[in-house]
């Protein structure tokens, strides 16, 4: 029997959101690429204020009612915090596995649980994503990265949605009970591990940063959010134009990115 291997999504509340239409159809484009999975045995769990519509995947999601008040984004973004936490404890509680935060926006290699499942060996605490995209849903342009001019670091510096963890529930190692929580930071995930004498492994897969949606907390919030904005410009300037064969990539087509986005702000 295959490794169980969870997309967990923490979403943001209804009430914090800016633009809950928009929230909605990036979370649709993020469900699409999920269900353009090679290896279709995956679950998804999303953890949220809100029951959002769920245009596909709606019979392996389980949506886990955040029991606290909604309240505004936060520099620290602890609601989402604390929306991972309560997905890490629900993974844990069916028996662990494989769980990669996936943020309600971003897309993924559509090879990506094939890859993870294949490369992953039983000793590694997970696995990242090294190389990847940019992608402005407002100009429709990507850029890879790393690049000299936007960002010079490697994908999972930038992007959240880049760790794939291995959840053991009767481990008394809280290193492998759940290594999402012991090395926190994705952006220093290999360097943590390393530190620790724990192996990853890099992940022969891409993934894409969607920038540019006024949804992204990133972009609104916390100390990087002016360069951010910054980022997303210089992409939609020097980037490359989405097409057929870079979001087929991700499980996507043009006509779900704009059908979606259109919806989204109310232009159709």
């Amino acid at each position: 029997m295959a490794e169980p291997f969870t997309f967990g999504i923490p979403l943001i509340a209804r009430e914090a959101a800016a633009d809950w239409p928009l929230v909605t159809a990036l979370l649709g484009l993020t469900l699409a690429s999920a269900a353009a999975q090679t290896d279709r045995s995956f679950r998804i769990v999303i953890a949220a204020h809100d029951e959002p519509p769920l245009p596909c995947l709606a019979d392996r999601t389980t949506i886990l009612a955040a029991d606290w008040a909604a309240a505004d984004v936060r520099a620290d973004n602890l609601d989402s915090g604390r929306k991972k936490h309560a997905i890490a404890r629900h993974v844990l509680a069916q028996g662990g596995g494989l769980l990669m935060f996936l943020d309600a926006d971003d897309w993924i290699d559509r090879h990506l649980v094939e890859i993870a499942r294949a490369t992953i060996p039983p000793d590694a605490l997970g696995g990242y994503i090294a190389e990847g995209f940019a992608a402005d849903v407002r100009s429709l342009r990507a850029t890879p990265l790393p690049d000299p001019e936007i960002f010079d670091g490697a994908f999972h510096r930038l992007c959240g949605s880049s760790i794939v963890a291995r959840l053991i529930p009767d481990s008394a190692d809280p290193l492998r009970r759940d290594p999402h929580a012991a090395l926190h930071e994705h952006y220093r995930w290999p360097e943590t591990a390393h530190e620790r004498g724990a192996k990853v492994v890099r992940l022969r897969a891409t993934g894409a940063y969607v920038i540019n949606t006024s949804a992204n907390h990133s972009e609104t919030h916390g100390p990087y959010s002016a360069w951010r904005r910054d980022m997303s410009a210089r992409v939609g300037r020097t980037g490359f134009p989405f097409d057929e064969a870079f979001l087929s990539r991700f499980g996507l087509t043009p006509d779900q990115v704009g059908g979606l986005l259109r919806r989204g702000s109310g232009e159709a």
